[in-house]
């Protein structure tokens, strides 16, 4: 199966960064907490019935993390 995922950075703070993760108006809304470096999904994406894009957004956020990079805008292809 093909995923197509944008992620938009909404917030970055000294304590975590929050991205919007889906397509078109259809987000979720994740969290990277950059003290305990854990991943929380803070809103489901309507799109996600199964979990597959929350997994696939989390782990773009910790590839992300772990390169020194958060760029303002990001995706997942595969």
């Amino acid at each position: 199966m093909a995923f197509y995922i944008e992620m938009n950075k909404l917030s970055d703070s000294d304590d975590h960064v929050d991205y919007s993760f889906g397509r078109d108006s259809n987000t979720g809304i994740i969290r990277l907490d950059k003290i305990s470096e854990s991943i929380v999904i803070l809103k489901e994406c309507p799109l996600d019935t199964t979990g597959k894009w929350s997994e696939r957004a989390a782990m773009k956020l910790a590839r992300l993390w772990s390169s020194g990079e958060l760029p303002d805008k990001t995706q997942w292809a595969s």
